[in-house]
Order: C-alpha cells, then structure tokens, then sequence
C-alpha cells in the first residue's frame, strides 16, 4: 500500500510540475505524448498482482472449443480429425449418442504408438477406475467414462505440434472407436 501511496503522489507531481521550456523545445512533440499516459497508469500497474494478472489474462483469449460425439449404439467418433494449435487452452466436450446400457464411452489423447498400452493399463483396473488409468504418463488428457444418453467435458493445454491419437478405452473399443488430434505451430 505505502508503494502505491508514493507512485501515485510521484504521478501527481510529474502531472502538475510538467517541463520546463528548454525540455519542451529539445523533445519533439511526439515524445511528450507517452508522459500524460504513463502518470494515468502507474495506480494500476503499481500494484504487483494486476500486472501479474494482465499477463495470464491475454493468454486465455486462446481458448478453443471442441465437440465431439459418439455415432448411435456403434464404436466410432462422429469426427476423426481434430485441429488445435500449440499451447492453446483446449475445451472439450464428449456427448454419447448411444441408447444401449452397455456401450459407455470415454475419449482419451495419448502420444503416438501408446493406444493399445493405454487402453491395456485401463482394462487393468477395471470398471471402478472408468477402464482409465489416470498415473499413465502416455494419456494426456481425457474424459471420464460417459454413460449412454449423457455428456463429460475435459479442458487440457494443447502439446507441442504433431499428431495425437484420441481413442476410447472402454474394453475392446479403442481398435474401432479413434482418431487424431493435429496440434499446429
């Protein structure tokens, strides 16, 4: 508080002292512009946590939006090919179209090559894990398990560029029910 007590009596000053004539006459009128918007300035910015916030606040603005669904009572994706680009905010949203009790569906990104590893690990702990396990170091990020009828979300960090397996691993599924997420520089 005492910093920002100082900064905005230091604004002050500079605001009513001004230059004097030989400063006026060796600066171009274009530099004096940027003074009179810096005194107006300094109480937002000399407070650390707004400029500490102003920084994370642009970084939102690339949020990305998905939506993906599963194609009736079948083991397949309604889109096989996503698009994000690198170190965008992803927002995902899985709906499962199916109407039969015995097809719950997840949707799963994992690093190239690890499908079948994923979707093994899952099998491993069962129904009561969502045939999901959340330590694999291969699975960047996915869904929980979703029921006939209902919808899931997961909002994850898009990773470097190249091309990620999506799949669900719900058991036997993940051979028919894929994809690829592109992530782009």
């Amino acid at each position: 508080m005492r910093t920002y007590t100082i900064a905005l009596v230091l604004a002050g000053l500079t605001a009513m002292v001004g230059c004097s004539k030989d400063e006026q006459k060796a600066t171009p009128p274009a530099a004096t512009t940027p003074p009179p918007a810096t005194t107006t300035a300094p109480p937002a910015a000399t407070s650390a946590a707004p400029v500490a916030s102003a920084a994370p606040s642009a970084a939102p603005a690339n949020v990305v939006e998905l939506a993906i669904e599963s194609v009736k009572n079948t083991m397949t994706y309604d889109k096989t090919k996503l698009s994000v680009p690198k170190g965008s905010t992803v927002h995902l949203t899985f709906k499962n179209n199916a109407t039969m009790a015995t097809l719950p569906h997840n949707w799963v990104l994992v690093k190239a090559g690890t499908e079948a590893a994923v979707a093994a690990a899952g099998l491993k702990l069962g129904e009561a894990a969502g045939y999901f396990d959340a330590r694999n170091k291969d699975a960047l990020a996915h869904t929980p398990l979703i029921k006939p009828g209902e919808s899931g979300d997961v909002t994850f960090t898009a990773p470097d560029p190249g091309d990620y397996p999506f799949i669900c691993t719900f058991p036997g599924h993940y051979m028919m029910m894929k994809g690829v997420l592109t992530v782009t520089p």
